[in-house]
């Protein structure tokens, strides 16, 4: 991954302190939830997240679903450690979605400017669709790069998922124009950005 300043590395391990209790948020909708963030105890939860959405959607993520169910309890625990910033959104003991900050790029070769980071990974359970939990969670990873500096904030999305791209529009997110081809695949990622400011506007 993109190599980080010592500064950005103490601002990541103060993000994956022990944080207070979340108050509980309304959902658009009046569904009640709060955002947890995941660290390594969270593995179980976590997993079983990962596994069910590169189950049901995995043309939409970079992960290989036979890879993920073939993980060790440690390996878990050692992606939570890693770069990325792992959120969920729970409803009493029920994990509803997910989504997760990298504040680095996708590879060491993949640098990227000190203000940006990657949101990647959201996902919403099929039965909780439609109750405005996306726009929790993207509120969420947004105060989360506000704290780490970095404002700019990219994901990717397969030029094939228009749900997604609807999504991501309504919720102020433009198409940059890049273009990045799936190897293997007849379609391309593309990139949308936006100011995180922008997802904290009522």
């Amino acid at each position: 991954m993109h190599t980080e300043t010592s500064s950005a590395r103490a601002d990541l391990s103060t993000l994956r302190g022990a944080a207070p209790q979340p108050a509980e948020v309304l959902t658009e909708s009046g569904t009640a939830l709060w955002v947890h963030r995941v660290g390594s105890e969270d593995w179980a939860s976590h997993r079983d997240l990962r596994v069910d959405m590169l189950t049901a959607d995995p043309t939409a993520f970079w992960a290989d679903p036979d890879e993920a169910r073939a993980r060790t309890a440690q390996q878990w625990r050692e992606e939570i450690a890693g770069p990325r910033l792992h959120l969920q959104a729970r409803r009493g003991r029920g994990v509803l979605g997910g989504i997760a900050l990298l504040p680095a790029g996708y590879t060491p070769e993949h640098q990227i400017p000190a203000d940006r980071a990657h949101v990647v990974s959201l996902w919403v359970r099929p039965e909780a669709r439609g109750n405005g939990i996306s726009r929790v969670l993207f509120a969420a990873v947004a105060g989360l790069s506000l704290d780490l500096g970095r404002p700019d904030l990219r994901l990717d999305v397969d030029e094939s998922n228009l749900a997604a791209q609807r999504l991501y529009e309504r919720l102020g997110f433009t198409a940059t124009g890049a273009r990045d081809p799936r190897e293997g695949r007849s379609t391309a990622w593309v990139e949308y950005a936006i100011r995180a400011e922008r997802l904290l506007e009522e």
